[in-house]
């Protein structure tokens, strides 16, 4: 059965919901820069089709960039002034809602994109694999990013990928 995109905006989402995700994701995204549908990616990629092909990450990373530079951070830009320059007027509440919805919505769609650059790469059947092997691919998958990236592995990175990974746990192992 061909991938659908969906299938990993619901991994992501799954993933994200879990207890020390999403306070791991936002500081790796505050602290590091790192683009966290990325690092997704690398979780979902590693867990379902195993070790991400150089070309394919090359490609994710580009079209990500492109994407995060020209829609996603001036969205989150204009969302986060105005969280500090809060007004409690009603249209002003409205119109930052608005934008974290939309937000949200240009973060989905990057998400999809990810998967049907994907699809082309052969990420659509899915292996089936042991456990051990899925960590080391997830493992191997997110040193090629953040090598790619230029992102320098330390102890407090280490960290906030450590409650990611822990959190996934059995989700791995149930959806498969």
């Amino acid at each position: 059965m061909p991938n659908k995109p969906q299938n990993f905006w619901k991994f992501s989402q799954e993933l994200y919901d879990r207890e020390g995700v999403a306070a791991a994701c936002l500081a790796l995204q505050e602290e590091y820069q790192l683009d966290v549908n990325l690092l997704l990616f690398c979780y979902w990629q590693g867990t379902n089709f195993g070790v991400v092909e150089t070309e394919l990450l090359r490609q994710v990373i580009d079209f990500s960039a492109e994407w995060r530079r020209h829609v996603v951070q001036p969205l989150r830009d204009a969302r986060n002034w105005m969280k500090l320059n809060a007004d409690n007027n009603e249209q002003f509440q409205l119109v930052r809602a608005g934008i974290k919805t939309e937000e949200l919505a240009a973060e989905k769609y990057q998400q999809e994109r990810l998967a049907s650059i994907a699809s082309k790469f052969g990420s659509s059947v899915q292996r089936k694999s042991k456990r051990k092997d899925l960590k080391k691919d997830i493992e191997q998958n997110i040193d090629r990013l953040l090598e790619a990236l230029g992102i320098t592995r330390n102890r407090q990175l280490e960290d906030r990928i450590k409650a990611i990974s822990s959190a996934l746990g059995e989700q791995a192992i149930a959806n498969r």
